[in-house]
């Protein structure tokens, strides 16, 4: 019986940290390319990195694909949790 009040109480505990990891990672890869961008307005475009760039871009694609039509509130919450 204890057993069964353990469990649940872990399983509660779980549950209220909402910090959602792939949306961590879509935050990331967001980020990464917007910093990557923004020194190519700064530099010379070789094929290199516009190659970097299509892999950023891709990457972004994939770790985003769930978040799509998330409304922009919920990204804010998610992206708060982010930060712990």
């Amino acid at each position: 019986m204890k057993s069964l009040y353990l469990i649940t109480t872990v399983l509660i505990l779980s549950a209220c940290n909402s910090k959602d990891e792939q949306f961590c990672k879509c935050l990331k890869a967001g980020e990464e390319l917007n910093d990557f961008s923004s020194k190519l307005f700064q530099e010379d475009i070789t094929s290199e990195k516009a190659e970097k760039m299509n892999g950023l871009k891709e990457a972004k694609k994939k770790e985003c694909v769930d978040y799509q039509l998330m409304s922009g509130k919920e990204m804010l919450e998610k992206k708060a949790s982010c930060k712990d």
